[in-house]
């Protein structure tokens, strides 16, 4: 079945969708549209860079209303931030916190303990990719909906950067995770998880839709925007965001990804 089937009745006892699917398409015309004033061999490069500039405002203005109208969709950024939301949130946190708990055991037990723990065995013979795998099957229980997708691809990328930083070195990997723990790293890894969940439900219910109605290039682009949108904010998050030692253990940890969470979505709906 493709996702645009499940867009428009949207979720039981939530407000409807209709508001963010108009979001989305409109800034799949904005960029179509930019599309269009580069290839119009009738307008001049003062024409073109006017053109460019209002369909940019345009489309940057739409985007901004697609990221409120997804949040409005989950009952607003606390609701969605403290897994109370029907559509968003919950299996992103679930996903998160596992992640967390498994970093905060490697630095605290080690990478041996913390894989034996969660039932991955002996290290003997098993190479960095084989954590991952197995990680991503710890962290995200199944792909059965929307919610669980999204925080399985979120955490699939997030796994596979580190993995690659490590260069598929076993000490490596574990002095890295260590690293992470011991600094800010972790966090920052938390940010750029909850940036590619929201992306990817924004990906997965509009993607297939709007390369329907608009193209296969027009879609690349509307969705390489809106990822883009989403990060850079994220990063921007991250140069601001306090660089204080945070306690990831127990309640207190819980709280601060969840306190994370609430800050990107505050800052990319531009809600501070």
């Amino acid at each position: 079945m493709g996702t645009t089937q499940r867009i428009v009745p949207g979720v039981s006892g939530e407000p409807n969708w209709g508001d963010l699917n108009r979001a989305i398409t409109n800034i799949a015309k904005a960029v179509e549209q930019q599309k269009k004033s580069h290839d119009n061999q009738n307008l001049n490069p003062d024409q073109v860079a006017k053109a460019t500039k209002k369909n940019s405002d345009r489309r940057n203005g739409h985007v901004k209303a697609a990221f409120k109208n997804l949040v409005k969709t989950g009952g607003g950024a606390k609701t969605i931030s403290s897994g109370k939301s029907k559509s968003i949130g919950r299996a992103g946190l679930k996903s998160s916190g596992r992640l967390v708990n498994f970093y905060t055991s490697v630095s605290s037990s080690g990478l041996q303990k913390a894989l034996q723990d969660i039932g991955l065995g002996n290290l003997a013979g098993k190479s960095v990719q084989d954590i991952t795998d197995f990680l991503l099957v710890y962290c995200v229980d199944n792909n059965s909906g929307m919610d669980e997708t999204a925080a399985s691809k979120a955490t699939c990328e997030v796994l596979n950067e580190i993995a690659t930083e490590s260069n598929n070195d076993l000490d490596k990997y574990e002095e890295l995770i260590n690293s992470y723990v011991d600094s800010n790293g972790l966090a920052d890894i938390l940010c750029k998880f909850w940036g590619l969940y929201i992306y990817e439900h924004l990906s997965q219910r509009f993607e297939e839709k709007i390369t329907q109605n608009k193209g296969t290039e027009v879609s690349k682009e509307t969705f390489r925007t809106i990822k883009e949108d989403i990060m850079g904010q994220v990063k921007v998050l991250n140069e601001t965001r306090s660089v204080a030692k945070i306690d990831w253990q127990g309640n207190e940890g819980t709280k601060n990804i969840e306190s994370i969470f609430e800050s990107i979505i505050k800052i990319i709906c531009d809600d501070n």
